[in-house]
């Protein structure tokens, strides 16, 4: 990282954590809030799980359970708003 994006990052505290992080899809988000929720995502396409574990959001287990990581959570908390959205939408279709 170039030392002046650091300053400017270090300089502006109220940028938001996000900023920082992979921007997921509304169906990978849905999937991840599923997930935190409990609910198995075996039946998920593969690559929708691959990318929330790739992003650092969840992890796979040794036998492939997939659980929320606390970087997930702080995902999920800091889009609950759009999380909901989406699944009002899914639920009215």
């Amino acid at each position: 990282m170039d030392p002046r994006e650091l300053k400017s990052s270090i300089a502006n505290p109220t940028q938001s954590v996000e900023s920082f992080t992979n921007r997921l899809s509304g169906e990978q988000l849905d999937c991840l809030s599923r997930c935190a929720k409990g609910n198995t995502l075996r039946f998920e396409a593969q690559e929708i799980v691959d990318a929330i574990v790739a992003a650092g959001y969840a992890k796979k287990n040794i036998i492939g359970v997939v659980t929320v990581t606390a970087k997930g959570q702080q995902y999920l908390a800091a889009n609950s708003k759009r999380a909901r959205r989406r699944a009002i939408d899914l639920n009215s279709e």
